[in-house]
């Protein structure tokens, strides 16, 4: 009996030391624990502190201000016409292709003419006949084959009888029938639209084809209520297409005088082509108008700060704080002034980078170039 208590002893004696060195193991490793965090927090602080704000800067100066409107068009062609076959007939030729270019008077298409041909042949001879009958009418009214001069009621009189006039009218019209079994451009230009083949029967309820004059093309497009003021006839215009060709130049050819119900005014204008240009290309319009004697600034210098516009003036290391108001804008700069019980002269470096994060008096340096 006594043996198994000094053993029951022993077990709870050796229990009670066990913990007690867990307890000290884990109050050792939470101490190691808390100045490592406690390091790394001095360091974070530390870096803190050290970190600059590096700034680049520009001057402040007055200059022309070129306000630019920017909207979108689609180009269209300013002369275009839909072709078509006025005869009806089978197809004998397409000479063209989609795409192709072509002079003026340059023969698209043909249709097969054998019939349109026997017809201006039948013509021709019933107009004959009809000449010989109308001079024995003359003869009848006492002239001679060989007179030069007849009395134009009698000779009026001599092609009713004879059916001259009527002879002559429809070997004209055979004539023209035959003209149109070919189909000619009328002025040079691009073709477009060819679903039509070779010795098909001609449609004559669609368009053979679409000829368009791709030297110049107008482009229609708006712009808001408040800018018209900005534009006027024969204004300059820069086009680029928002496929990526190269930009053109034209002018302002009309100006519509009413607003619609979106509050937009419609502008039209003309623009050469550089030659990759395409009918019904989306671009972009510009119109540039320039403003003399204005505080122009580039417009990474302006940010928001409780929804108002914000510069920093730098001076000896230090921003200063600056509210603005912003007169216009244009793709890369704004038109400011001074707000009031705010300064800002011709001259003055403003920080145009690295400033969303800027308070008053922050101390900054400048970048190196």
């Amino acid at each position: 009996m006594k043996k198994n208590n000094f053993t029951n002893h022993k077990k709870a004696y050796t229990r009670r030391w066990s913990s007690l060195f867990l307890c000290l193991v884990v109050l050792g490793l939470y101490a190691c624990t808390s100045k490592a965090s406690q390091s790394e927090e001095t360091d974070t602080s530390t870096s803190l502190l050290e970190e600059k704000s590096y700034v680049k800067t520009t001057i402040v100066d007055r200059e022309d201000f070129t306000i630019e409107i920017i909207s979108n068009g689609k180009l269209a062609a300013i002369q275009k016409a839909e072709l078509y076959f006025e005869n009806p007939g089978l197809i004998e030729a397409i000479n063209v292709q989609n795409g192709q270019s072509i002079p003026g008077g340059f023969q698209l298409a043909n249709l097969e003419n054998n019939s349109y041909q026997f017809a201006l042949k039948k013509a021709k001879l019933n107009k004959e006949k009809a000449a010989i009958d109308k001079l024995d009418v003359l003869i009848g009214m006492g002239y001679n084959q060989s007179a030069e001069t007849i009395n134009p009621e009698h000779e009026a009189i001599a092609n009713i009888r004879s059916g001259y006039n009527q002879a002559l009218i429809q070997y004209e019209e055979a004539s023209m029938q035959l003209e149109r079994t070919n189909l000619i451009a009328p002025f040079s230009g691009k073709i477009e639209g060819i679903t039509q083949r070779q010795h098909e029967k001609a449609n004559l309820s669609k368009p053979f084809c679409t000829l368009i004059n791709d030297k110049r093309f107008f482009i229609n497009f708006p712009v808001l209520e408040p800018e018209i003021g900005q534009i006027s006839l024969n204004q300059k215009v820069s086009v680029s297409p928002i496929a990526g060709a190269q930009t053109s130049t034209g002018k302002i050819t009309e100006i519509n005088p009413r607003i619609d119900e979106n509050g937009l005014i419609w502008i039209k204008a003309e623009v050469k082509n550089p030659g990759d240009y395409l009918e019904g290309m989306n671009v972009k319009v510009s119109i540039k108008k320039a403003i003399p004697n204005q505080l122009v600034v580039p417009k990474q210098a302006v940010v928001l700060r409780q929804n108002r516009e914000v510069l920093f003036r730098y001076t000896n290391g230090i921003a200063f704080w600056t509210y603005v108001n912003v007169l216009d804008e244009n793709e890369n700069q704004y038109s400011v002034e001074a707000a009031e019980a705010a300064t800002l002269n011709p001259g003055d470096t403003i920080i145009i980078s690295n400033n969303l994060n800027l308070a008053h008096e922050s101390k900054v340096e400048m970048e190196e170039e």
